[in-house]
């Protein structure tokens, strides 16, 4: 009989090595140790056969922020794995309902994660919320607009580790202003400098916080390095400009690579040369779960002051900008659990899920409606990994 249990200190360097396996990869022992501060052992669960770790779930406890600048409670799904030895035996399905258990006995009305494999999580609730592209920039061939020119000097390079408190206070503010960004507890910050390496310039800004990773190409002297941008938060758009007016100011370097913009960023109309900015994939991002459907939609705001029934999974409600409560009338909208997590951070029209036979709707009039009522801007977009 496998056994289901909340791992122990003991536990832990045989769920790290069980994930490196699932994954493709090997944790190193100062890895383990070092993501060990970001873990709460008491919300991961592992399936033990005979002693050996052969599965592996749980959850980071955060707030993802909503349409409307406002946060609600949120168990991010993370490290879930099943040996391959042990597939196709219901491991998952009872990993994944623990893990859910326990969130929501935390009254953390939403969860949340992101898929190693894009078929897997439907069919647990999960609809996709935000979108990932990954870019690259030729810096040799753009810069910033004239008119977009501003000054530099608020822009500083730092040491992280002693400038953390700034950055994590930036980092703060700025995660408020984009629906799906999470917070980053303390114990994040060394992780993420860490997996930046030492290489790595961080740009601080009263207002922004820009970090990335060199990989040297020196090219027998004709140097074109690669960029890679592992973050980018700017609060406000004189910030969002000075940095990236510092960034393409960067000698040396010929490629910018980032799955960190967002797919409304105005950067490309920013620059001299909106071509230099090409996105080669747009990949799913967060996929949302909404397990407290008042709370959740209660917290977010609306495009207009109309409302819909959906109904979800057989039980009905009335969504919109004056609340979210039960309903008996006939639905507007019917979806899934899924679906509805697709609807909620605002970044997908219920027309488009109608079209792809994830929604059905009563009329077009309805699905125009719906369309004003649900979607937002800015787009939805998470740059934290989880």
């Amino acid at each position: 009989m496998i056994e289901l249990r909340i791992p122990d200190e003991e536990d832990w360097p045989r769920v790290a090595h069980a994930d490196g396996r699932a994954f493709g990869g090997a944790f190193t022992e100062d890895e383990i140790a070092r993501v060990r501060a970001t873990v709460e052992l008491d919300r991961f669960r592992i399936a033990a056969d005979r002693g050996a770790v052969v599965g592996a779930a749980g959850s980071f406890g955060f707030e993802m922020t909503l349409p409307g600048r406002r946060a609600v409670p949120t168990g991010g799904v993370t490290w879930v794995a099943v040996a391959v030895t042990h597939r196709r035996q219901g491991l998952l399905r009872r990993l994944m309902d623990a893990v859910h258990e326990d969130i929501d006995e935390r009254d953390e009305p939403l969860a949340a994660l992101t898929a190693s494999e894009g078929g897997i999580y439907e069919r647990f609730g999960y609809g996709i919320a935000t979108r990932t592209r990954v870019t690259t920039i030729d810096r040799r061939l753009v810069s910033l607009t004239p008119e977009l020119a501003v000054s530099t000097g608020d822009v500083r390079m730092v040491d992280p580790n002693e400038s953390v408190d700034e950055i994590a206070a930036v980092w703060e503010r700025y995660r408020l202003t984009r629906a799906g960004e999470i917070s980053r507890a303390p114990s994040w910050w060394p992780v993420l400098f860490a997996d930046m390496g030492g290489a790595a310039t961080h740009l601080l800004h009263p207002d922004g916080y820009a970090g990335w990773q060199p990989v040297p190409q020196w090219n027998d002297g004709h140097p074109a390095h690669q960029m890679t941008l592992w973050t980018l938060a700017a609060v406000t758009p004189e910030a969002h400009r000075a940095l990236w007016q510092t960034i393409l100011a960067s000698d040396l370097y010929g490629q910018i690579q980032t799955r960190k913009i967002p797919v409304d960023d105005p950067l490309p109309f920013m620059l001299t040369n909106q071509r230099a900015l090409r996105t080669t994939d747009l990949n799913d991002g967060v996929w949302c779960n909404v397990r407290d459907v008042r709370r959740c939609f209660e917290q977010r705001a609306y495009g207009t002051d109309d409302d819909v029934v959906v109904e979800v999974d057989g039980r009905r409600w009335r969504i919109g900008a004056s609340g979210v409560s039960t309903a008996r009338t006939r639905p507007d909208l019917t979806t899934t659990g899924a679906g509805l997590g697709a609807l909620l951070l605002g970044g997908v029209a219920p027309t488009t899920l109608a079209a792809g036979r994830r929604l059905e709707a009563r009329n077009p009039e309805t699905l125009r409606r719906a369309d004003a009522l649900f979607v937002v801007h800015p787009a939805p977009h998470c740059q934290t990994g989880f």
